[in-house]
């Protein structure tokens, strides 16, 4: 199904957030479950002790895949309930559970909620807000100009204008959509979740499970830098309240 943009903010966790994402996949609703226990576990007060301690056996997970960490044999990923034919949706579900491990590590103020998600149109259809390119999109926005040595003629260092941090961030966007495999997914997505991690920009999780879990199928990688792809194209700034006013005036 197409992705739509939307205008205002949708209402999603920390807002009207309704426990339930029917526009998802029955894999998608599952890790989605999973998400909203760790997330309300960890940035409530008092805390759930369980939620942080899954987190942050997850965390060590971050950038690799199940396999390589002994410490997590057994653990579900909330996939109890979804019939498996193989470990592609383990795979999936491990890389984004980790990756928001990570995300959300010491934020721990419901505010800071680093798993979001836009409600879907009337229709069904889902929307590209908090997707992959959507947030990066965002982080590219948000993100503070970074001065930049620069050599004059003479060899010498000197400082020029404070320079954008666009073109490193949409590198690392382009090598997440150039992976092959899960494990270089898994890596170089890490870095970009680093990024976003830094500058508190969220990222929907249970989305970026069905998109990993859609890239390890045949041709599915197409797809998912399609959806990326249009989730960083429709990113808007938000209006502030001094834009409504020059519009006012």
């Amino acid at each position: 199904m197409e992705p739509t943009t939307e205008t205002t903010e949708p209402a999603g966790e920390g807002a009207a957030g309704d426990a339930e994402r029917k526009e998802l996949t029955g894999f998608g609703q599952a890790v989605h479950g999973q998400l909203l226990w760790l997330q309300r576990g960890y940035v409530s007060d008092p805390d759930d002790p369980m939620a942080v301690q899954v987190l942050a056996g997850l965390r060590p997970g971050a950038g690799r895949l199940p396999e390589d960490l002994p410490r997590l044999l057994g653990y579900d990923y909330g996939l109890h309930e979804v019939w498996l034919d193989d470990d592609i949706p383990v795979r999936a579900a491990h890389i984004a559970l980790s990756l928001y491990a990570v995300h959300q590590q010491s934020l721990r103020s419901a505010d800071l909620r680093m798993y979001k998600w836009a409600a879907p149109k009337p229709e069904g259809r889902p929307t590209v807000r908090h997707n992959l390119g959507w947030a990066v999109r965002a982080l590219m926005d948000q993100a503070p100009s970074e001065p930049e040595p620069d050599a004059g003629a003479d060899g010498r260092q000197r400082k020029a204008g404070p320079v954008s941090i666009h073109d490193p961030v949409r590198q690392r966007f382009v090598q997440a959509g150039k992976a092959t495999s899960a494990r270089t997914m898994a890596d170089r997505l890490r870095g970009l979740v680093d990024l976003l991690h830094r500058h508190r920009v969220p990222l929907d999780y249970a989305l970026l499970a069905e998109h990993i879990h859609k890239a390890q199928q045949p041709g599915g990688i197409s797809e998912v830098r399609r959806a990326w792809n249009f989730g960083f194209n429709s990113y808007r700034a938000p209006r502030t309240t001094d834009d409504t006013d020059k519009d006012a005036s």
